[in-house]
């Protein structure tokens, strides 16, 4: 299999759409106000005909002395995974790499892979904020009891693995601490990252990591690094197109009114 593609390839700012048999993908990475790059990364790959990469992380404290350590934990999560490593195993591989590469460096990470096919999300976490899940009935962190890790801390780890089904018409998110914690404690972060989630579920068709950075007021004014990646589920179960092997695929996102079922009052 030949190198994978991948949605955010560079460390400066940016904001991509795309898709994956029938899911909807969206990644906004902004470094600190003022910074002219940072420690966090979020990007999607494909790593077989009915399955996506998800993957995200944050190297400890930013700028451009960051950005070297970012890009390389990044690409070892990138190479783990598409050599048919689960999100554990990914984590771990990428753990023995940062501690070969900085002894003294350290960063937090998740890698979820979504399988269109069998209709799950298979993750894993490294000491990194929990991802959000979205959908007609309300909004859910996926917190667990486990508590793993960050990368580079220890020799060896081991992160739990978590497998959970995925509906219809689900919009998961996944993000750094500076989106949650940029100039607020973290429990006023979470629920404004609930209303910003419930917001951009309501209106499908926008930029959806986008549309949650300017909900959770980050826009130009961001005191650490902050990135946001966000999938969408059809409102039909997901099925592989089986016409096109063809991988993730650039697409204009369109303004336009949002046609699905709005949130019920659960």
């Amino acid at each position: 299999m030949g190198p994978p593609l991948a949605i955010a390839e560079s460390p400066e700012p940016s904001t991509t759409s795309s898709s994956f048999n029938g899911v909807r993908l969206s990644s906004r990475i902004m470094p600190a106000a003022r910074a002219t790059g940072g420690g966090d990364w979020c990007e999607s790959f494909v790593v077989s005909k009915d399955i996506v990469a998800l993957s995200i992380g944050d190297v400890c404290g930013h700028g451009l002395e960051k950005v070297a350590a970012m890009v390389a934990v990044r690409q070892a999560i990138r190479d783990a995974a598409c050599q048919g490593l689960d999100p554990a195993q990914t984590l771990a591989a990428a753990n023995r790499f940062l501690r070969r590469y900085d002894p003294g460096e350290n960063a937090t990470a998740m890698v979820a892979l979504l399988n269109t096919c069998q209709r799950t999300l298979v993750f894993a976490n490294a000491g990194h904020p929990p991802p959000l899940m979205a959908g007609p009935c309300g909004t859910l962190f996926l917190e667990y009891p486990e508590s793993d890790l960050p990368l580079g801390i220890e020799a060896t780890i081991l992160p739990t693995l978590h497998v959970i089904s995925v509906p219809a018409a689900t919009l998961f998110v996944l993000y750094t601490d500076g989106v949650t914690e940029n100039d607020r404690k973290p429990l006023q972060g979470e629920a404004q990252l609930h209303d910003a989630a419930m917001f951009a579920y309501q209106f499908s068709t926008l930029p959806t990591a986008a549309v949650i950075e300017k909900q959770m007021f980050l826009t130009g004014s961001n005191s650490d690094d902050a990135a946001i990646l966000t999938a969408w589920t059809p409102l039909s179960p997901i099925m592989r197109n089986t016409s096109s092997r063809r991988q993730i695929r650039r697409e204009r996102v369109v303004n336009a009114a949002f046609h699905a079922v709005p949130y019920g009052a659960g």
